[in-house]
């Protein structure tokens, strides 16, 4: 019998970009190391997670910088200029388009909890009924900017500018409905494809979020607006 020993040889399928072989004794085997591994399509979705978050960001500046020139807009108008003011009177319509929001909102967070669990068809109805929804918010939202633009030529006291703002912040806002309803339109054409499962949400998960971010740009420029009053 040898005494020499006897050697195998082992790979350590992490110890490199294509792996390495060592040689090691019988009785001290090389211990096998592993390393996280993060597959191609994973990295690219975490990427278009981080370009959606910063957009988000982005959007947030934007508003808060539009919210912050709207008070100073507000607090400058009401300062006694020698006329009589007439108050400032915001559409009550926006209270049925906010409610209207909040459904849109309610309604996609159900489809996010839907799909996760393989339920086509009451994804797609709560697709349904967030398309729906928002439609509805869309008009009601041009009839209150409407009555603001009318009001806003009518007035010849400072307050003018007031009404003026607030028809801007609005206007805004719903343009930014108009795109997330073309990001909606995309989601339900490929979710009658059955393009989407408890794996593959993310554009489902990313157009819930939208509109949340949406619902509570809304509710902070409605609380500008009533404290306008």
């Amino acid at each position: 019998m040898s005494d020499s020993p006897d050697f195998r040889i082992t790979k350590r399928p992490a110890s490199g970009r294509n792996g390495l072989f060592s040689l090691a004794g019988a009785g001290a085997p090389a211990p096998l190391k592993t390393s996280p591994v993060v597959w191609p399509a994973r990295r690219d979705i975490y990427r278009a997670k981080l370009v959606f978050y910063l957009f988000l960001v982005s959007l947030a500046v934007f508003f808060a910088a539009g919210l912050a020139t709207y008070l100073i807009i507000r607090n400058m108008a009401m300062r006694p200029i020698g006329v009589e003011y007439v108050p400032f009177q915001l559409p009550w319509i926006f209270v049925g388009s906010t409610l209207l929001l909040l459904v849109v909102s309610g309604a996609l967070q159900f489809g996010v909890h839907s799909i996760r669990r393989e339920n086509q068809h009451k994804f797609m109805t709560a697709m349904g009924v967030a398309w729906i929804a928002a439609s509805a918010f869309l008009v009601l939202q041009a009839v209150g900017l409407q009555d603001l633009l009318q009001t806003h030529f009518m007035r010849e006291d400072g307050s003018t500018k007031v009404f003026g703002m607030t028809f801007v912040m609005a206007f805004l806002h719903a343009l930014h409905v108009v795109g997330g309803m073309g990001f909606m339109g995309f989601v339900i054409f490929q979710g009658a494809r059955h393009r989407y499962d408890h794996e593959r949400n993310y554009a489902v998960e990313h157009l819930a979020a939208y509109w949340h971010f949406l619902d509570v740009i809304w509710l902070l420029l409605l609380a500008a607006f009533i404290w306008a009053v």
